[in-house]
Protein backbone atom coordinates (compact mmCIF):
# COMPACT_ATOMS: atom_id res chain seq x y z
CA UNK A 1 0.00 0.00 0.00
CA UNK A 2 1.24 3.44 -0.94
CA UNK A 3 2.50 5.77 1.79
CA UNK A 4 2.63 9.03 0.32
CA UNK A 5 0.03 10.57 -1.97
CA UNK A 6 0.82 12.04 -5.16
CA UNK A 7 0.31 15.77 -5.67
CA UNK A 8 -0.13 17.18 -9.56
CA UNK A 9 0.09 21.28 -9.40
CA UNK A 10 -1.46 22.24 -12.61
CA UNK A 11 -1.99 25.77 -15.12
CA UNK A 12 -0.30 28.08 -13.21
CA UNK A 13 0.92 30.96 -15.90
CA UNK A 14 4.49 31.23 -15.95
CA UNK A 15 5.52 28.19 -14.21
CA UNK A 16 5.55 24.12 -15.19
CA UNK A 17 3.39 21.86 -14.16
CA UNK A 18 4.39 20.49 -10.62
CA UNK A 19 4.46 17.33 -9.08
CA UNK A 20 5.10 16.97 -5.35
CA UNK A 21 5.34 13.60 -2.45
CA UNK A 22 3.20 14.35 0.13
CA UNK A 23 3.90 11.43 3.05
CA UNK A 24 0.16 10.07 4.51
CA UNK A 25 0.91 10.65 7.78
CA UNK A 26 0.92 14.62 7.24
CA UNK A 27 -2.46 14.29 5.14
CA UNK A 28 -5.01 11.17 5.43
CA UNK A 29 -6.87 12.88 2.12
CA UNK A 30 -5.73 15.63 -0.17
CA UNK A 31 -7.53 19.39 1.44
CA UNK A 32 -10.03 20.78 -1.06
CA UNK A 33 -7.80 24.20 -1.43
CA UNK A 34 -4.02 24.61 -1.10
CA UNK A 35 -1.43 27.27 -1.14
CA UNK A 36 2.36 27.00 -2.69
CA UNK A 37 5.01 29.41 -2.21
CA UNK A 38 5.90 30.32 -5.71
CA UNK A 39 10.01 29.13 -5.49
CA UNK A 40 12.33 32.62 -5.99
CA UNK A 41 8.78 35.00 -6.12
CA UNK A 42 9.83 36.47 -2.75
CA UNK A 43 6.73 35.21 -0.78
CA UNK A 44 4.16 34.86 -3.54
CA UNK A 45 1.68 32.05 -3.11
CA UNK A 46 -0.10 30.53 -5.85
CA UNK A 47 -3.72 28.91 -4.86
CA UNK A 48 -5.18 25.81 -6.15
CA UNK A 49 -8.53 24.03 -5.80
CA UNK A 50 -8.97 19.89 -5.94
CA UNK A 51 -9.91 19.08 -9.56
CA UNK A 52 -9.57 15.37 -9.07
CA UNK A 53 -8.67 12.61 -7.17
CA UNK A 54 -7.58 8.63 -7.46
CA UNK A 55 -7.42 7.05 -4.44
CA UNK A 56 -6.25 4.00 -5.57
CA UNK A 57 -2.99 5.37 -7.13
CA UNK A 58 -3.26 8.32 -4.58
CA UNK A 59 -2.94 10.73 -6.97
CA UNK A 60 -4.69 14.33 -6.31
CA UNK A 61 -5.17 16.96 -9.36
CA UNK A 62 -4.85 20.48 -8.53
CA UNK A 63 -5.81 23.48 -10.72
CA UNK A 64 -4.39 26.84 -10.08
CA UNK A 65 -6.93 29.48 -9.57
CA UNK A 66 -4.91 32.83 -8.04
CA UNK A 67 -1.61 34.20 -6.83
CA UNK A 68 -0.66 37.09 -4.57
CA UNK A 69 0.46 37.67 -1.47
CA UNK A 70 -0.32 34.71 1.29
CA UNK A 71 -3.43 36.77 3.29
CA UNK A 72 -5.14 37.32 -0.35
CA UNK A 73 -4.79 34.01 -1.64
CA UNK A 74 -6.31 32.61 1.38
CA UNK A 75 -9.12 34.41 1.82
CA UNK A 76 -9.85 33.93 -2.10
CA UNK A 77 -9.75 29.69 -1.50
CA UNK A 78 -12.15 30.26 1.61
CA UNK A 79 -14.46 32.02 -0.03
CA UNK A 80 -13.98 30.06 -3.03
CA UNK A 81 -14.77 27.15 -1.20
CA UNK A 82 -17.83 28.37 0.27
CA UNK A 83 -19.02 28.78 -3.03
CA UNK A 84 -18.60 25.53 -4.24
CA UNK A 85 -19.87 24.32 -0.94
CA UNK A 86 -22.28 26.29 0.59
CA UNK A 87 -23.27 25.13 3.18
CA UNK A 88 -20.20 23.28 4.51
CA UNK A 89 -20.53 19.92 2.93
CA UNK A 90 -17.11 18.79 1.52
CA UNK A 91 -17.07 15.77 -1.00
Amino acid sequence: MPTQWVHQFRNCPDTDDVQALVPVEELDRPRQSLAREREGAGGLVDGYILQSLDGRSRTAVYTWVQAGDPGTVEQYLRELSTEIYPQGKAR
